[in-house]
């Protein structure tokens, strides 16, 4: 049975939408972006101007959450609306199917024109699910941040350049070269700023004489959680080498080239001249701090912070650049008023809470995904929402903006009934998470991470770590940044309980199997 299909019933027949009333729908898409890197965010260390006039020109969603926080999943429950049980994507190494429902095919059969530019990452090439798509290749899905390769149904061409811009040259001419008497679909889908984090040549000198905020909890002990959260692999101190854009010098290089590591293989000369303009002074740098002894404990893991945060926000500060020359385009050639603009990611990132750089977590930094709407005469500008909405909510929002039925078995709710800020008594109470890509005790697979499984409502939080018999739970109101485990006080048991049941409820209403086997991995 549907999960809040009474949310789905609306005032007028939308199903009565002319051709021409029928909005467009443009999808920006980022990957392991931060909410505090967007300007518009509560608490940001940045500026993002363009990224941001889609907040004040419509609606910031402050409470949205992703279903699975990581990559391919992620990404399958966009465009299924579904769960990740129930979409096959348990993690990142399952097969894709393409058989299955997704919305783009939905649309594309109610006479919108479909595309997909940029990364895909799933396993598995599209088919038939957008009617024209160009997509990343190489690297399991990841594709390269320079000179990378595209791979369309006509073939594979590599394309010189920064993957940031000629995602976007290609939205571009997807939008000048479209059937203008359709509405259109178009999912611009860009790489940054997940690992390795190269910027724009323009964007990479930026920021050498500005140290960035540290979060308060970037030396947090972990203490009251289970030790098992603590033997992660994802600690900032922990991260070496080309990670941190730490390589050989271009005069090391000139007298060793078989040293040069394989991101610098992949540009051409006078992209390796832009990038050795910039950073062989800050490994010369490092070099120095780390001869003198001044590089250990504390000191050493500030350090890595500011080269890692630092490279984040210069490929951010490149995404928000070429979104402004979307924003651009929309503006001069009548397409703002019509068009649904759409700004997420397929999950948030942990950029040095906790000591980590990383997802996967029901945290909150991972689990919130950032949601930007501009939807002209639908949304008022400035518009803050503060409903639980997650990721499965995007596939039956685009379908009901489009006129078409919400299939019953979608997990995802149209999210029409917040965009006006207001949360309606029906709205849902509480959100399920599910992360499988882990593994059981002595085999935990990637990044040594347990599975887990929780409930969110709008203050408290219950993790529960099955594999270990562990669990987790938080007051979210008195410690929003979780650093005191509540689960054994006993002025909570009431709420734990309460909580304990609410998760075997969503369980039950989506289905989840109980405790599945690990999924099949191909990487990650």
């Amino acid at each position: 049975m549907k999960l809040f299909s009474y949310i789905l019933v609306l005032a007028f027949n939308l199903s009565a939408l002319s051709a021409e009333d029928r909005p467009n729908i443009l999808f920006l898409f980022s990957d392991d972006h931060a909410l505090r890197t967007i300007g518009a965010y509560e608490g940001s260390i940045n500026k993002t101007p363009n990224l941001d006039r889609i907040a004040s020109e419509g609606a910031i969603f402050n409470r949205s959450f992703n279903v699975n926080s990581i990559c391919c999943p992620s990404r399958a429950a966009i465009m299924t609306g579904k769960h990740s049980h129930a979409n096959g994507i348990w993690g990142n190494g399952s097969e894709w199917d393409g058989a299955q429902w997704v919305y783009p095919r939905a649309l594309g059969k109610a006479g919108y024109q479909t595309g997909l530019i940029g990364k895909w990452h799933l396993k598995g090439n599209p088919t038939d699910e957008f009617q024209s798509w160009e997509i990343l290749s190489g690297k399991g899905g990841q594709g390269s941040y320079f000179n990378p390769k595209f791979l369309s149904s006509e073939g594979e061409v590599q394309i010189e350049g920064h993957s940031t811009e000629i995602i976007t040259d290609k939205a571009l001419d997807w939008l000048k070269n479209r059937d203008g008497e359709k509405p259109f679909l178009l999912c611009a889908q860009y790489k940054v700023p997940h690992i390795h984090r190269i910027p724009t040549p323009d964007h990479m000198g930026a920021y050498d004489d500005y140290e960035f905020p540290e979060p308060n909890t970037l030396f947090d002990d972990l203490s009251t959680r289970s030790p098992f959260v603590s033997d992660t692999w994802m600690s900032l101190k922990g991260m070496k080498g080309s990670v941190l854009n730490i390589a050989p010098s271009k005069k090391e290089l000139a007298g060793n080239p078989e040293k040069m590591p394989s991101f610098l293989k992949e540009m051409t000369e006078a992209q390796r001249d832009d990038w050795h303009k910039a950073y062989d002074p800050r490994n010369r740098e490092y070099h120095r701090l780390e001869k003198a002894g001044l590089l250990e404990g504390q000191a050493g893991v500030r350090y890595t912070y500011q080269r890692f945060i630092k490279d984040y926000v210069r490929c951010i500060d490149g995404l928000d650049e070429h979104v402004g020359r979307i924003l651009k385009y929309l503006d001069d050639n009548g397409l703002a008023e019509n068009t649904i603009l759409v700004y997420s990611s397929d999950q948030g990132f942990l950029t040095g809470e906790h000591g980590w750089a990383e997802k996967r977590w029901m945290y909150e930094e991972s689990f919130r995904s950032p949601l930007l709407i501009r939807w002209p005469g639908t949304i008022s500008a400035g518009t803050k929402v503060e409903a639980l909405v997650q990721n499965i909510d995007l596939a039956p929002t685009f379908l009901q903006a489009a006129g078409l039925a919400v299939p019953n078995e979608l997990h995802g709710v149209a999210m029409q009934a917040v965009l006006a800020g207001d949360i309606p008594n029906e709205w849902r109470k509480d959100l399920l998470y599910t992360y499988y890509d882990g593994g059981i005790p002595k085999n935990r697979g990637a990044y040594n991470m347990p599975r887990h499984e929780g409930v969110r409502d709008d203050r408290y939080k219950l993790i529960s770590f099955y594999d270990h018999d562990a669990w987790e739970f938080y007051d979210l109101r008195v410690d929003p940044r979780e650093l005191s485990n509540r689960y054994d006080d006993p002025k909570y048991q009431t709420e734990i309980d309460r909580m304990k049941g609410r998760l075997q409820s969503l369980k039950t209403a989506y289905q989840v199997p109980t405790h599945p086997g690990l999924p099949k991995r191909k990487g990650h």
